[in-house]
């Protein structure tokens, strides 16, 4: 059970999570999730639920480098590092990265958080500030504090477009053009998904991992396709752990009543470390408290 493919062999593992199975839904980063949970003993459920379209493949991304080197904006919203460092990837593949960096140096930048901020500056840019929470709807409210009536704002989207925040920039009189580099898609095996659906509502599953909204918005699509939405939640409410890596991620979960595992820091390394710990503190057996 623990591998996607039966027919694999396993490899004896002894250590505090031995006993556990984690499913994963990221598409990207799951070599350093599953090493570190198979570490402790865990065994692991690969199943990304959405999948990230490739930046150098992305035309519309490219036509949208284009208008935004032909008109630069005043302010640049930058939401993530990754998508930041994405879009300049994106830009170098075509040949237009000192295009799309000579657009925008001049524009006054807001980041989402300390990862933005970090891409920001290893551009040699600095930012005008940082949003209070990192989410988007902050840094919007950030935007609109120092105001955007009359200017041309690019935000720089991530994974799957916010319009209902880019309709607020409009409405307070701003022209928006949105970037959005690495577009979430369907994943690749699909079978994957249902596969973690499968074991999880039959109990074999103590936490799932999220460290994108999109995926979990993805399992709950799946689950509600197959009729099986409400038995999940069931189960997250009372023997899964949903782990999240973030306030944002959370969000969907929260949506559907779910409370994931307390996140005080938006990294990978400590989901783990937390996640680690409460399923192998004594007479966890996934359970929430």
């Amino acid at each position: 059970m623990s591998t996607f493919d039966p027919a694999t062999p396993q490899t004896e593992t002894t250590g505090v999570l031995t006993g556990k199975t984690i499913g994963i839904t990221a598409s990207r980063k799951t070599e350093e999730q599953a090493a570190a949970f198979e570490r402790s003993g865990a065994q692991v459920l690969l199943a990304p639920t959405v999948r990230i379209v490739p930046v150098e493949d992305d035309a519309a991304l490219l036509e949208i480098t284009k208008q935004v080197i032909a008109n630069p904006p005043q302010v640049l919203l930058v939401t993530s590092g990754y998508g930041l460092n994405g879009w300049m990837e994106a830009a170098r593949a075509r040949g237009r990265e000192a295009d799309l960096l000579a657009a925008l140096e001049g524009a006054e930048i807001l980041v989402r958080g300390a990862k933005g901020r970090g891409a920001v500056r290893a551009l040699g840019w600095q930012d005008a500030g940082m949003a209070a929470e990192e989410r988007t709807s902050a840094l919007v409210d950030l935007a609109l504090e120092r105001g955007v009536t009359g200017k041309h704002v690019v935000i720089q989207q991530h994974g799957s477009p916010d319009t209902a925040q880019e309709d607020r920039l409009v409405r307070a009189g701003a022209t928006v053009t949105a970037a959005l580099p690495h577009r979430w898609e369907a994943p690749q095996e699909p079978q994957r998904v249902q596969w973690l659906l499968e074991e999880t509502l039959a109990g074999r599953v103590d936490a799932i991992t999220f460290t994108a909204a999109p995926a979990v918005v993805a399992l709950f699509d799946a689950a509600r396709t197959t009729g099986v939405l409400e038995a999940l939640v069931q189960k997250f409410n009372t023997s899964v752990i949903a782990a999240s890596v973030g306030p944002v991620t959370s969000e969907p979960l929260e949506a559907e009543g779910i409370t994931p595992l307390p996140r005080d820091r938006y990294r990978l390394g400590a989901l783990i470390k937390e996640l680690t710990g409460a399923l192998s503190a004594p007479g966890t057996q996934g359970e929430q408290g």
